[in-house]
């Protein structure tokens, strides 16, 4: 209790203590009973503002990103059989052919000549031939009548076979000059799109030199690079969609088609191809997309912000809420990675528990807080 110091009024002091004894008790004790009123008590301790968040083991996954082009599995280069002149060229690179539509054609004068010179070599071939039927007919019945020697019938005989032979030939070759005609014109085996062409009209070409290359659109991939050490995860992945720059917002299903057996010498990259599952008429060759390879972890983690981190013993470590006691204490956890804004807890932290998430550097062990926020 503090001192009191009681200051009376003047004229109090001018009167006579015996004649007013009352009213000095009184205001005395009036003094103290005020004194005692306004004794201030002792503050009570501030408790540290915290933020903390609620950990939750969850079945994750993640994601590897790799940028590719759009083009089509199967892609060809067309050429005529024979060669010659090209005459008409039908065709420009972005084209949509059908089935058997014509592409090109060559100039036919040469393939006709060269097929009348195959008909006349065998109208000579069957005309050597039924004189040699003549000539071995006449022998025959000159040797039935002993005219002529056996010798002499068998040489007729054998021109015979060989007139046949020769018929053969010259009717092989006149049907190899017809079917001449048809491969002068270039035709699709199946429907596309044109990608490139090749040769222009008036140009000589030659048998097998490529005229135009045929895409098939049916079929559709991306075609990525993945470094050395990603590739496992690729084989592994759980998931795989495509996206196209174009249009980010529509993901299709996609497929490891494959993967190449070397590695870039350059860029130290496997060359993977991936199937669009589900592409659709906006899927359009040499589109940037990009694949989204997804792989499940192998066991439940808590991401936790960056901000609960610290460290306990060289070793990372959170401060765990108490809400019994109200206090905190550290715990060293066990990490599986980071991203831009969390850390991937594999253990060290039960499903539930409260962690700090702002000011664990100034935390002391049993440190009672107030909880500002709790985010779950």
């Amino acid at each position: 209790m503090k001192n009191i110091n009681v200051i009376l009024e003047p004229s109090a002091l001018r009167k006579s203590d015996r004649q007013q004894p009352k009213r000095v008790v009184a205001t005395l004790f009036t003094a103290l009973l005020l004194t005692a009123c306004s004794e201030p008590k002792a503050p009570e301790p501030l408790l540290r503002p915290v933020r903390a968040a609620v950990v939750q083991y969850q079945q994750t996954a993640t994601t590897a990103r790799y940028s590719g082009e759009i083009r089509v599995r199967h892609e060809s280069p067309l050429a005529f059989q024979v060669g010659g002149k090209l005459l008409k060229r039908l065709v420009d690179v972005g084209s949509t052919v059908q089935r058997g539509q014509v592409l090109a054609i060559l100039d036919q004068q040469d393939v006709k000549l060269e097929e009348a010179g195959a008909s006349a070599q065998l109208a000579a071939a069957q005309a050597e031939l039924e004189q040699a039927r003549k000539d071995v007919t006449h022998l025959a019945n000159l040797r039935e009548k002993d005219l002529t020697s056996q010798a002499a019938l068998e040489r007729r005989q054998d021109q015979l076979s060989a007139a046949e032979a020769r018929v053969s030939a010259a009717r092989a070759s006149q049907g190899s000059s017809s079917r001449k005609s048809g491969y002068a014109e270039l035709r699709a085996d199946h429907a596309g799109v044109i990608t490139a062409v090749n040769a222009e009209p008036g140009q000589i070409v030659s048998a097998g030199q490529a005229i135009v290359r045929l895409a098939q659109t049916l079929e559709k991939e991306v075609v990525i690079s993945v470094p050395e050490n990603r590739l496992q995860d690729l084989l592994a992945a759980s998931a795989i969609r495509v996206n196209l720059w174009a249009n980010p917002e529509r993901f299709y299903a996609g497929k490891l088609r494959e993967v190449s057996p070397g590695v870039d010498e350059v860029l130290r990259t496997y060359t993977v191809k991936v199937t669009v599952l589900d592409a659709d008429a906006a899927v359009g060759m040499g589109m940037t997309a990009t694949v989204h390879v997804q792989k499940n972890e192998p066991q439940p983690v808590a991401w936790l912000p960056l901000t609960a981190l610290t460290q306990e013993n060289g070793q990372p470590a959170v401060w765990v809420f108490d809400a019994a006691t109200g206090s905190v204490a550290p715990r060293t956890v066990t990490l599986a990675g980071y991203n831009d804004d969390n850390a991937k807890v594999l253990a060290g932290v039960a499903d539930g528990e409260q962690v700090v998430t702002a000011g664990v550097h100034k935390l002391l062990v049993g440190q009672k807080v107030r909880l500002l926020e709790v985010k779950p």
